[in-house]
């Protein structure tokens, strides 16, 4: 998957808060924990996301933070479940940073290359 399309993946994923249905851009990220991330904040979310996906036990959360920047947020598997063969997981994720905050639930399959993607 393209880096910008990985970006845009776990923006999405990480996109806890509500938006409005005629948003035709990214401009609205801002107002999102999610659009304040350093790129430190986002490599430790996606370390803790991936982590949670691939090895978390269902009712488990992990916590992920920045002292530095003071972002942080938790993720917790919440169940674990196939569509056809493939792995699925939801979790429910809390963000937040620089004053903003805010949770979602949110499915992600595992992709036949072996990474998680958001999923409907």
């Amino acid at each position: 998957m393209p880096a910008i399309c990985m970006r845009l993946a776990f923006l999405f994923a990480a996109l806890v808060a509500t938006t409005p249905a005629s948003a035709t851009d990214l401009g609205y990220l801002k107002n999102a924990p999610i659009g304040r991330f350093t790129d430190q904040d986002m490599q430790l979310f996606k370390q803790t996301l991936n982590g949670a996906l691939d090895d978390g036990a269902d009712g488990e959360a992990r916590s992920w933070s920045n002292p530095d920047t003071k972002a942080g947020g938790e993720i917790k598997a919440i169940k674990s479940f196939k569509r056809g063969e493939v792995p699925c997981r939801r979790v429910a994720i809390k963000n937040k940073a620089k004053g903003v905050s805010a949770s979602g639930q949110y499915n992600f399959c595992k992709q036949a290359a072996g990474q998680w993607a958001p999923a409907n």
